[in-house]
């Protein structure tokens, strides 16, 4: 298992941003100049942790993203340490940004190993990004359709 915290405001900017740019007579995607410099920030915060031997076989990772408080917010939600933070940047985009700078500095050998992904969003105290990626030798829950195991669910009725 590997797990550390990655002290840092995280960055907002993610894959999405990508713009069309010219190259002779053809049209490629390129990174916005916003993307680069998180790219080049997560690096240099990774790779002191980063593993002798990339992680094979399949993988949990956990991420939790945390922005600091916002001016706004009050003392009163300040006293609860942590609050999810339901804006944008999405989950989604934020995990996918981050698994691409852990392939590209060999923790894993590929993002496809991924097989459960936990992502966390909120404001607190410690900003920063907390990282945690363990080996999936136990067995998963998985949801199980209606019917397949022992008795139909009461829930078949709503599909």
């Amino acid at each position: 298992m590997i797990e550390f915290f990655l002290t840092c405001v995280p960055p907002t900017a993610n894959h999405q941003n990508k713009r069309i740019v010219r190259i002779r007579q053809w049209h490629h995607l390129a990174d916005e100049p916003e993307l680069v410099t998180a790219k080049a920030m997560i690096d240099g915060l990774l790779t002191p942790h980063r593993p002798r031997v990339p992680l094979t076989g399949p993988v949990t990772l956990t991420l939790e993203f945390t922005w600091p408080w916002r001016a706004a917010d009050s003392r009163k939600v300040r006293a609860r340490r942590l609050v999810p933070r339901p804006v944008r940047p999405d989950c989604s985009n934020l995990a996918k940004t981050t698994e691409d700078r852990l392939v590209a500095l060999c923790f894993l050998d590929d993002d496809a190993q991924v097989v459960e992904l936990v992502v966390h969003k909120f404001l607190g105290d410690h900003p920063g990004i907390g990282v945690r990626i363990e080996s999936c030798l136990d067995p998963v829950q998985v949801i199980v359709p209606p019917g397949v195991i022992g008795e139909p669910r009461e829930a078949a009725a709503l599909f």
